[in-house]
């Protein structure tokens, strides 16, 4: 049993795609001993940001079971450092945020979106794990890094320098030192359980389960989703889903070589397995990204090969569940089309950001051309109150209720072009399990007519946890 919803880092999300294998292992080299570089007292998260003292007034970490660390330091105004490492040990890792892991350090004074070590952007860094006690839970080191983020204006719109070119805020957090932090250890990898829902009537009386399995099988390579729910008497109904039927209204059948949709109840009386024979099963959502599927559902149950006379009339079927059965298993997508081309980011980032008191969301994502070097970078700018719905984007934030688009074929190197028009349809927004899903299109355009280019970016399509 799993369901996933990522915590909150305060009020940043940060997503990073992972499009390439590769191993998160300490970087070689000399490392410098702990008696010359830790100095900080026990507890102290400390750091200078472009000169100045950061003190940390609450340091607190999260170690996942997959080996994930997640350190926070806070200060007493709500100024934030946030570092991440992959499969961590003592020694170097390198956090530059967009390198095909998780690995990355963030920097938030609440003024305006955070900045993130985002290699494509100029942002590197680095985390030394000078002792990390497996007994005490506690793990000390140092850090640096540079953040960058997008600069804008008072009105909420990118400043460009006298070319056209964005311009880029950046800042250097140096000295950094953390001494016996203490971390917790945490089995969802730092995300929050929340239940499947399943009901049905048996005979007009109610089904209300105990425990509620779900597993993803694969037969004959058609996948399966298997939901088992169990009442206190020990009554069990079981429903097979393939995972190729996708929305809709379905048959399901009496006899399954494992690849079918059936459902299935057993009383736990000494009677044999009663399958659906006949039933119907309307699926309303089913995303295999997230894992999560929405049902109703109906049959009569019946022994398929009658040794057993019972039938059982279930009526009044539902379930919502997740079906992924590891944290962090949800696949964030983000793709879309530039002028017919295929555009599949390397990196995505989702920040929430406020403008005239409204909070919004920013997602930005950047494609690397590594034999070129450019970096096309897209965004999609929103309230984070949006609803389910299609809304037509504008080219500028007015009160903060606008919904925007941009893209840059070579970031830093070409004007920022917005949309104009453009549509974005949330087609599904979960606020409790943090996942939202949403197609787009935009014809992009320089609002400040420097540069008369235009783009068309079609069949945008993403699934985030935020």
């Amino acid at each position: 049993m799993k369901k996933v919803q990522l915590f909150n880092w305060l009020l940043i999300a940060f997503v990073a795609i992972q499009f390439t294998s590769c191993e998160n292992e300490p970087l070689e080299g000399v490392f410098p001993e702990d008696d010359d570089i830790i100095n900080v007292e026990e507890g102290g998260f400390i750091a200078t940001i472009d000169g100045s003292e950061f003190i940390a007034e609450s340091a607190s970490g999260i170690m996942s079971s997959e080996n994930t660390l997640i350190l926070t330091g806070v200060t007493s105004s709500g100024v934030t450092i946030i570092l991440t490492a992959e499969q961590v040990a003592v020694g170097v890792f390198d956090i530059t945020a967009g390198l095909g892991n998780l690995n990355s350090g963030i920097y938030s004074n609440d003024d305006n979106s955070p900045y993130i070590s985002a290699g494509a952007l100029g942002g590197s860094g680095s985390l030394y794990l000078s002792e990390i006690d497996e007994v005490g839970l506690t793990v000390s080191g140092t850090f640096s890094f540079t953040g960058v983020r997008l600069a804008f204006d008072d009105d909420g719109n990118p400043i460009l320098d006298g070319d056209g070119n964005p311009v880029l805020d950046m800042v250097e957090i140096t000295s950094g030192e953390f001494n016996k932090i203490a971390y917790v250890l945490d089995d969802t990898g730092g995300e929050i359980p929340i239940e499947d829902e399943f009901f049905a009537k048996v005979d007009g009386v109610g089904f209300v389960p105990e425990s509620i399995t779900t597993t993803l099988n694969e037969y004959a390579g058609i996948k399966v989703v298997k939901i088992v729910a169990v009442n206190a008497e020990g009554a069990i109904m079981r429903i097979d889903v393939p995972e190729e039927l996708g929305i809709g209204t379905f048959d399901m059948e009496a006899l399954s070589d494992g690849t079918k949709l059936i459902s299935l109840y057993n009383s736990n009386t000494g009677g044999e397995n009663l399958t659906s024979n006949p039933g119907t099963i309307t699926i309303t959502k089913f995303n295999t990204n997230t894992g999560i599927i929405e049902a109703t559902f109906s049959f009569t149950a019946t022994d398929p090969i009658d040794l057993d006379p019972t039938i059982n009339e279930i009526t009044e079927g539902s379930f919502a569940i997740d079906y992924i059965s590891v944290p962090g298993e949800t696949v964030s997508t983000f793709t879309a089309e530039v002028d017919g081309n295929f555009f599949n980011p390397d990196s995505i980032t989702v920040s929430e950001t406020s403008f005239n008191g409204v909070s919004r969301f920013s997602i930005t994502v950047i494609q690397t051309d590594v034999g070129t070097g450019m970096n096309q970078t897209m965004g999609l700018f929103f309230p984070t109150n949006i609803e389910v719905g299609t809304y037509e984007m504008t080219n500028q934030l007015i009160d903060g209720t606008e919904v925007f688009a941009q893209y840059s074929p070579d970031f830093g190197n070409s004007v920022i072009f917005r949309s104009n028009p453009g549509i974005l349809t949330i087609v599904d927004y979960d606020e409790e399990a943090g996942i939202i899903e949403g197609t787009f299109s935009f014809t992009a355009v320089d609002i400040l007519n420097q540069d008369e280019s235009i783009y068309e970016v079609t069949n945008g399509e993403f699934t985030l946890e935020l």
